[in-house]
């Protein structure tokens, strides 16, 4: 079993000389940027709070180790049932020198090992911006420190273990209902976003109506004071690190871990086996749909082929379409909130820079997954080149369905806008215009990205785990910034402003998207032909 072990954690976290060293680098700065920007704010938060508020350093702490925790409890939760409950590997492993038991501990070991690593990842790098600005970076402090990173998996491993039982269940239950996960994805996430957007809401309401410093202080200061209580585990994790009755943290962390752990992993264990069981005896390619000729013309069968791989791939169909359908209602909470917010600080008449902003966020969201139009292929990408069609007709169909998928979403939202007085007719027309050659210039821009940066590797999931697909958020984020602040900004600052925002923000996007397209034509056969896979 250690062998096991040592094998697993060499195969995820050890160094492989194949990799791609441009998509390593990029990977790298682009987590670095993160880790950056993260740091950043936590300093700033925490001099902010410190300068403002009369409370101890243990206080404060307890509000990013509550964050920690709760981001460490989700992604053990997907370990867990992931290694556990539906590995990739389930009929490799059945044949494997080691007892079902053994099999079972092996992989609790591996994720916990893997939330160590993720926590002292998260953990170290906050907790020492945060001794730095509460200049309380002393030796014991150093010390409580590095026991609290020892301590902090352990509620979260503890949790998942429970948690992740309930959820397989439910997944197992919706495994042949795509559509129905579909909806029950869209309808979490545009509740979530209701519930977020609401809490915005007053917020906004709130700091508009009385003085916004003294609102944001008393905000904070409540929420400190909740999350300084015996419920929250964050709390005895403040005690150790700043051995403020550290004995009882200690004792409460260890001998709760212990329990759970220990109930978790009795109750896991059955499940576990009786779910592979199954998984083992009904087979895995049982009741699956043979491929037949359609007799369908090149460029069809491509469109038609590029759907279906959205519908059946989990992260398209979730964050792309599901993103998509959503948009509409994300949009008119968004734009409400703006407007709102906006003319209060502002004044009225911000409505179609504020529509521009909203609409491009949400375009470049569901652009994103254009960065992967290479990659999703995987191990079968070598058969994109045997296919009679040039490679630029390939990519332009493909293309061209997630330009429809965008168009469809903004067809919806202007509609809804419209009909709520949002815009009228002049504002609408050349936000459609805009729009269409924003995500057109987007679409292109994901695939120059990813002609340039392919990543081939077989997946064991068929997911689209693409560090392309941050870049191009973080460039449409960037696009959506600059376009909404021409539409805000141009017709309070120029006589007829209304006018040239009109045009700007339509000349930008047709810009970026003659750019991107004139990079793609030029350069597309000799870099798809350098591609091996």
């Amino acid at each position: 079993m250690r062998e096991f072990i040592r094998l697993q954690l060499k195969l995820k976290w050890g160094y492989n000389r194949n990799n791609n060293k441009a998509s390593a680098a990029m990977t790298g700065l682009a987590a670095l940027f993160a880790v950056a920007v993260a740091l950043g704010l936590v300093l700033a938060l925490t001099y902010v709070l410190r300068t403002s508020l009369q409370t101890t350093g243990k206080e404060l702490a307890q509000l990013y180790l509550t964050v920690i925790m709760a981001g460490l409890t989700v992604a053990a939760t997907g370990m867990q049932m992931n290694r556990l409950y539906r590995p990739a590997d389930l009929k490799i492993s059945a044949r494997f020198p080691l007892s079902p038991f053994k099999l079972f501990v092996g992989y609790l070991v591996l994720n916990y090992i893997d939330l160590c690593i993720y926590t002292a990842i998260l953990t170290l790098p906050v907790m020492v911006v945060f001794g730095i600005a509460m200049d309380c970076f002393t030796g014991l402090y150093v010390l409580g420190m590095l026991l609290g990173t020892i301590l902090m998996p352990l509620v979260p491993f503890a949790l998942s273990v429970f948690a992740a039982i309930p959820l397989v269940y439910a997944a197992a239950l919706l495994e042949k209902h795509g559509a129905v996960r579909l909806i029950l994805f869209v309808a979490i996430l545009a509740g979530c976003f209701v519930l977020y957007n609401r809490i915005l809401t007053e917020l906004a309401q709130f700091f508009i109506r009385r003085n916004w410093q003294q609102g944001t202080l008393e905000i904070w200061k409540g929420l400190l004071e909740g999350l300084d209580a015996y419920y929250n585990p964050a709390f005895y994790l403040g005690n150790v690190i700043f051995f403020d009755g550290w004995a009882l943290g200690l004792g409460v962390l260890l001998g709760g871990s212990a329990l759970l752990i220990a109930a978790g992993t009795a109750l896991a264990r059955v499940v576990c086996a009786d779910i592979r069981k199954r998984a083992l005896e009904t087979g895995f390619g049982k009741n699956r749909r043979r491929s037949e000729m359609d007799g369908y013309g090149s460029g069809r069968a491509i469109l038609r082929y590029g759907f279906k791989e959205i519908l059946r791939t989990k992260t398209y169909a979730y964050f792309y379409l599901g993103v998509a359908i959503s948009t509409p209602v994300m949009v008119f909470f968004c734009h409400r909130l703006v407007t709102l917010v906006g003319e209060a600080q502002v004044g009225a008449g911000i409505n179609f820079g504020a529509s521009m902003l909203v609409m491009s966020v949400f375009m470049a969201m569901i652009s994103s997954f254009s960065g992967t139009v290479l990659s999703v292929e995987g191990k079968n990408f070598y058969i994109t080149k045997l296919i009679p069609v040039p490679y630029r007709k390939q990519l332009l169909i493909k293309g061209s369905l997630a330009v429809g998928v965008s168009l469809a979403a903004l067809a919806i939202s202007v509609v809804v806008a419209c009909s709520l007085e949002f815009l009228n007719a002049g504002e609408a027309a050349a936000l459609v215009a805009a729009q269409i050659l924003l995500a057109a210039g987007l679409v292109f821009n994901g695939i120059n990205l990813n002609l340039a940066n392919p990543s081939l590797k077989p997946k064991a999931n068929g997911e689209a785990e693409e560090i392309n697909i941050a870049y191009m958020l973080l460039i449409g984020l960037a696009l959506s910034a600059v376009l909404g602040a021409i539409g805000i900004i141009f017709p309070r600052v120029f006589d007829g402003g209304k006018f040239w925002a009109y045009g700007y923000t339509i000349g930008a996007a047709a810009l970026y998207a003659l750019i991107n397209f004139a990079v793609y034509w030029f350069t597309v056969d000799k870099k798809y032909g350098k591609i091996e896979g």
